[in-house]
């Protein structure tokens, strides 16, 4: 017996053409292709048997791949996420469920590592072996499995200096104790990978006669050091040693971006001295003078600081560039193509090509009156609709929890300041006599396509240095940087995996997530669906997440006081790892669990027993919140 719809005419979509109704269900979004799949028995049976064509289709609308971009390779360059999809459809439900997490619109899952007996000082997180890799001044450097927290390698703290590390690549680049630069590789490359630089396979470990070969002490240290024995994963090897006595002694600042590694000193007499280092043999292949170049990007009324002002805050580095941030400028110096270039052909020039231009990222303005002509944060009144359960797991962790976006992401809208304020004469304030204000730049960072910059300030402002190269063709910084105002100290950026989001910390231990064009994988996007890149700008489309569970402003400073204060920051493409108090964390996840059920939490913040045994506030560990609920 046949029914009114194997009957009832057949849509007008499916009178034409398959190849032109594919090509026109290519502009219709995933909420427009759900819908559609209700209208008819046939659609849906017409869409069931295309899925692979539509879905691929809808990959490249919400801007998820580029329309030459196989499935496979999709996957492959996300695999933390992506890893095992198989089909078009399967990938568009785990980007758009991940997307949603990142705006608040589904789950976070919250966590951290048992503390040890003193705050992690800094970290790094492998995600290719899933590890996290810790610095503190009892436990010295410790790796850690992300599922259980299990110990995996570790060098002691009698050995390591217990300051910073930074990995790229799988090299691990940490400070000596002798007044150098140690790097490691991961065993699992050394033993499996085959690695060329320039043409030649990289050896592990560096021998003599290279005055980068590897010390005793670094083989000693690695056959001392505690190992899980099921596999490599977690382990490193000892493969050079960068000996920084004869010419900056102790080392100030360094960064690694392979296969290049960065570092200064302490012993600057005029310009600040910045050493590159080819990461793979050790050898020093470029030295950059800050402070001799020709100035670029700044008024001619500019003045570029004198020698005292100097003062290096931050570094860092892509393969054409590298910048250094002073107290007073952010100066960024284009690198030579033969330090990076994988063809052996290119090689240094013969002659002293001379300093590099510098190009300046400054200000005129005093810091109040740049703070009158930023965007601001606005809280958002914007109604939500939320996923209803909240679901508690318990695992080995101190604190795994899963909860709706809403409740532990405060939103801010980005706006302009108000018009009136913008017309406000906030120069006829700055003195006419006495030392000007500087703008008191903290840290620097390169996006991850390398080409923008975003700089921190003590005075709570972010400068958005768009597209920066274009001041090498003669354009001022003032002409195309944007300015945020957080309106407290800033002190940490992360801006390692996606273009669209960073990270910011405060002195005032807030976490705030800074999403850039924020419908750019929405349907109502009004960007150009071509560009392979979304436009970046925070005049509009822009929104502040705070963390609402890593803040607790009643214990700001405790941690700073004693000396340790919770630093380190990454960003991945799923997660945020920060160093915070698990107590601390489990004590915020508790009081919202009892609004959730009507009670009144009543038990106090948990505060440091300074001159106890007990002692659990102000002890950081590696903590995390995770965006990959419902992948």
């Amino acid at each position: 017996m046949s029914t009114f719809a194997d009957t009832e005419p057949p849509p007008s979509l499916l009178t034409l053409p398959t190849d032109i109704s594919l090509h026109i269900l290519a502009y219709l979004s995933l909420h427009d292709l759900y819908h559609l799949r209700l209208v008819s028995k046939r659609i849906h049976s017409f869409i069931e048997a295309h899925e692979e064509s539509i879905y691929h289709q809808a990959a490249v609308y919400h801007h998820f791949v580029q329309p030459q971009t196989s499935l496979e390779d999709a996957a492959e360059a996300n695999d933390s996420w992506l890893g095992g999809v198989r089909d078009w459809k399967e990938l568009c439900r785990r980007w758009l469920t991940l997307e949603r997490n990142w705006d608040g619109r589904g789950f976070v899952r919250e966590g951290g590592f048992r503390p040890g007996e003193d705050t992690v000082i800094n970290f790094v997180i492998d995600e290719e072996q899933r590890t996290a890799i810790s610095l503190s001044r009892k436990s010295g450097l410790v790796v850690r499995a992300h599922e259980d927290g299990r110990l995996l390698w570790a060098l002691s703290s009698q050995y390591v200096a217990t300051t910073r590390c930074d990995m790229s690549n799988g090299f691990l680049v940490l400070m000596a104790k002798h007044s150098g630069l140690e790097i490691w590789r991961r065993a699992t490359d050394v033993r499996s990978t085959v690695l060329r630089r320039r043409g030649q396979i990289v050896y592990t470990p560096v021998v003599a006669p290279s005055a980068a070969a590897i010390r005793d002490f670094q083989v000693q240290a690695g056959a001392l050091a505690p190992v899980a024995t099921d596999s490599d994963r977690g382990h490193f090897v000892p493969h050079a040693y960068i000996d920084t006595s004869r010419d900056v002694g102790p080392v100030r600042l360094f960064r690694v971006s392979y296969p290049l590694l960065a570092y200064t000193g302490f012993a600057q007499t005029t310009d600040v001295d910045v050493t590159l280092v080819d990461v793979t043999s050790g050898e020093t292949i470029w030295r950059a003078a800050i402070g001799s170049g020709r100035v670029l990007g700044m008024p001619p009324r500019f003045a570029f600081p004198s020698i005292q002002d100097r003062i290096g805050m931050d570094i860092d580095l892509t393969r054409e560039h590298l910048s250094v941030c002073l107290y007073t400028v952010v100066v960024i110096v284009r690198i030579p193509e033969w330090c990076t270039s994988e063809d052996s052909s290119v090689v240094p020039p013969t002659t002293d090509p001379g300093p590099p231009d510098m190009l300046v990222l400054g200000d005129v303005d005093t810091p109040a009156a740049r703070q009158t002509s930023a965007h601001l944060l606005m809280l958002s009144a914007a109604d939500r609709t939320e996923p209803a359960p909240v679901a508690i797991h318990g695992v080995s962790l101190p604190a795994l929890v899963i909860a709706r976006g809403r409740d532990v992401l405060e939103r801010f809208d980005i706006v302009p300041p108000s018009p009136a304020v913008q017309r406000a004469n906030m120069h006829a304030l700055i003195p006419t006599s006495g030392p000007r204000a500087q703008p008191g730049f903290m840290c620097a960072r390169f996006s991850p396509d390398g080409k923008h910059l975003v700089a921190a300030t003590g005075f709570g402002l972010l400068y958005f240095a768009w597209d920066f190269a274009r001041v090498e063709k003669g354009a001022l910084f003032s002409e195309l940087t944007e300015y945020l105002l957080i309106d407290e100290p800033l002190r940490d950026i992360a801006w390692e995996a996606d273009i669209r989001r960073l990270a910011v910390r405060t002195a005032w231990e807030d976490v705030f997530i800074v999403t850039i064009n924020s419908s750019y994988h929405n349907s109502r996007t009004t960007d150009n669906h071509d560009s392979p890149t979304p436009r970046l700008t925070i005049a509009h489309d822009a929104t502040a997440y705070r963390l609402l569970d890593f803040s607790n402003h009643e214990l700001v400073g405790w941690a700073r006081g004693q000396g340790v204060p919770f630093n380190g920051m990454q960003m991945t493409r799923t997660a945020l790892w920060v160093v915070w108090d698990v107590a601390l964390l489990a004590h915020a996840v508790a009081k919202r669990e009892a609004r959730a059920v009507g009670e009144r939490h009543t038990d106090p913040a948990p505060v440091a027993d300074i001159g106890g045994d007990e002692a659990v506030s102000g002890i950081g560990s590696v903590c995390f919140v995770e965006f990959t609920p419902g992948l």
